[in-house]
């Protein structure tokens, strides 16, 4: 081994160092993976990927890369300096007493990451076990299936006017009780002079939905009921302590076919926008229904055109009529078709105005007289037009007789013997024109004018004679003889009055919040109050009594008057309410009604 001087030695390492360099420049592998050995400085790779990419001179990479190296040698000493007087605290901590338990400190994001990788990790295990789904609580027939009802305690109170007339056929009684002889026979009639004070009612019912296909609602409605009438679900509490009866008062499918296109097919809640002139806020359909919303279609949802129609079967014809014959007849099916337009427009300043027409044909009502009967054969007991009895009658509307007889009796020709049927005089196809008006005054207060008129097409009064004195109608007349009891209308030479009139119409005014514009009890919030008020005149003929308001002049056409009411929610969905309605005949003998209700309801 040589060994030379200072300066000799310090030559030769530069030599020895720059040949080292040479060969490790000069080895592809070595000089690549020199390049790219990674370093914990974002800067040390930045500049050796530009050297790579031969965007810097690898003489201005080498003069960067010391640089960078330099302030990452000085960020670390910072760091041990910052963590040092730490780690030296942490040394001279007294020892934590016996039994102590130290917790080390988790950051917030920690925490966060570890509920989450929990949460799906759970979930995960649920819906591969099929207990649960992750975005589901409950099964799909709890999530889509609703339920929601109401209660009413009445107490109603009828009085009668002291000059009212007596003479007023129970029509409902006649027919189902019936035939009865208007001669011979003790004749059914209704009540009109002794006042039923507090007669305690109650009214409940309990509405199942459900969502089918996220498109279609199937709904069913369970209510109370004295009988199966179409116009109350009331339930007397009398009777001996009996129990109650409960009706299907709704089962129906409805689903919305196409954007604005909705169909409803089973029995349902009246889908017209109309008054109780015209249906009882009680009533249901039976049929088909679709409506039309043109608003929708078009795209403007401030202005509201909609379409409605439908067909509802009030009564089959009996295949075995008559019963008692071997010849059979036909009769048409009853039905009442409906179409109706309603044109709605919202304002800026929330006022809202509403417009509807709707024609209501009730076919195959009319009654007939029928051929010559012979009800003492031995073979028939029934006459041709028996079957053309109205359903569910109550007063108001004009009746005639629907039999004609041969008058042979075996066993008294002397004295004849006409056991009588009672049927509708004249056809209704009724318009029903409405109008309202709505202002909202504050957030839960709201004033509401609504106008309604109807027109019954097909009153005839110019032929109430045209298939003969048997015919001539039984009611709405007036004696231009008073010595002569028995005098009609259709007599040749000096015929009584018919005062009977096609008409009707109707002023409703409410003020306050709008779920208790309704006499049903509604879901109402605590505090909320509202006061209805009403005009209303209906003459005989302007629609069919079967189905009008059943608590207006005890239910019925020939009628005018007034009602006011109000409604107070002490409670959530708890309302306390009374209504005094005041109603008079327009025409024929005096008949007032005052009708007094007293309810609480109570809704969920």
């Amino acid at each position: 081994m040589f060994v030379q001087g200072k300066s000799g030695g310090h030559k030769l390492g530069l030599a020895v160092g720059v040949a080292a360099l040479a060969l490790l420049w000069a080895t592809p592998g070595y000089a690549q993976q020199a390049v790219d050995a990674p370093s914990d400085s974002a800067m040390v790779n930045l500049v050796r990927l530009l050297v790579e990419q031969k965007i810097l001179t690898r003489e201005k990479g080498d003069a960067l890369l010391a640089q960078a190296q330099a302030e990452a040698s000085q960020a670390r000493a910072a760091q041990a300096r910052a963590v040092a007087p730490v780690q030296q605290a942490a040394s001279e901590l007294p020892p934590p007493p016996s039994g102590t338990v130290r917790v080390p400190y988790v950051p917030e994001t920690v925490r966060a990451k570890i509920r989450e990788e929990l949460r799906t990790e759970v979930l995960a295990q649920a819906k591969a076990e099929g207990w649960a789904a992750p975005d589901k609580a409950a099964p799909d027939w709890v999530n889509n299936f609703q339920i929601h009802g109401d209660f009413r305690f009445r107490s109603a109170s009828a009085l009668f006017g002291k000059d009212n007339a007596q003479a007023f056929f129970d029509v409902p009684q006649f027919n189902t009780g019936g035939p009865y002889d208007p001669v011979n026979d003790l004749l059914p009639s209704l009540n009109t002079t002794r006042d039923k004070i507090n007669n305690l009612q109650v009214r409940a019912r309990i509405n199942m939905t459900a969502t089918v296909a996220d498109r279609f609602e199937l709904g069913f409605q369970l209510a109370s009921g004295d009988n199966a009438g179409p116009i109350s679900t009331n339930a007397t509490l009398t009777g001996g302590f009996r129990k109650r009866d409960l009706w299907i008062q709704n089962a129906y499918v409805k689903g919305e076919l196409v954007p604005g296109v909705t169909a409803m097919v089973g029995r349902f809640d009246n889908p017209f926008r109309t008054t109780d002139l015209l249906f009882d806020p009680d009533l249901a359909l039976d049929g088909a229904y679709g409506q039309l919303d043109l608003g929708r279609l078009i795209g403007d949802h401030g202005f509201s055109v909609q379409v409605r129609g439908g067909a509802f079967p009030i009564e089959y014809e009996d295949i075995n009529y008559p019963s008692t014959a071997i010849n059979k007849r036909n009769f048409r099916d009853r039905y009442l078709f409906s179409g109706q337009l309603e044109l709605a427009k919202t304002f800026g300043n929330g006022l809202k105005v509403d417009l509807s027409a709707g024609y209501h044909n009730f076919t195959y009502m009319r009654g007939h007289i029928s051929e010559p009967c012979d009800v003492y054969s031995a073979n028939n007991v029934e006459c041709s037009t028996d079957a053309l009895r109205p359903l569910y009658a109550t007063k108001g509307n004009t009746f005639m007789f629907l039999r004609r007889f041969d008058f042979r009796r075996p066993d008294d020709p002397a004295n004849p013997s006409q056991p009588q049927f009672l049927g509708l005089k004249f056809a209704y196809r009724v318009l029903d024109v409405n109008g309202t008006v709505s202002l909202p005054i504050s957030d839960h207060i709201i004033a509401q004018l609504t106008g309604a008129y109807l027109h019954n097409f097909g009153y005839d009064p110019k032929n109430l004679c045209k298939e003969g004195a048997d015919t001539q109608p039984l009611n709405n007349v007036v004696l231009t003889d008073p010595s002569n009891p028995l005098q009609g209308a259709c007599d040749r030479t000096n015929p009584a009055r018919f005062v009977g009139g096609n008409d009707g119409f109707g002023a409703y005014f409410s003020i306050g919040d709008p779920a208790l514009f309704s006499v049903n009890p509604r879901r109402a919030r605590k505090g909320a109050w509202a006061v209805n008020l009403a005009y209303k005149y209906l003459q005989s003929d302007a629609t069919l009594d079967s189905f009008t308001d059943s608590d207006f002049h005890l239910g019925g056409t020939n009628a005018k008057g007034y009602f006011i009411g109000g409604a107070w929610a002490p409670f959530e969905h708890v309302t306390l309410g009374g209504r005094w309605l005041s109603s008079n005949q327009v025409s024929g003998p005096p008949l007032a009604i005052d009708v007094l209700h007293l309810d609480l309801g109570v809704a969920f």
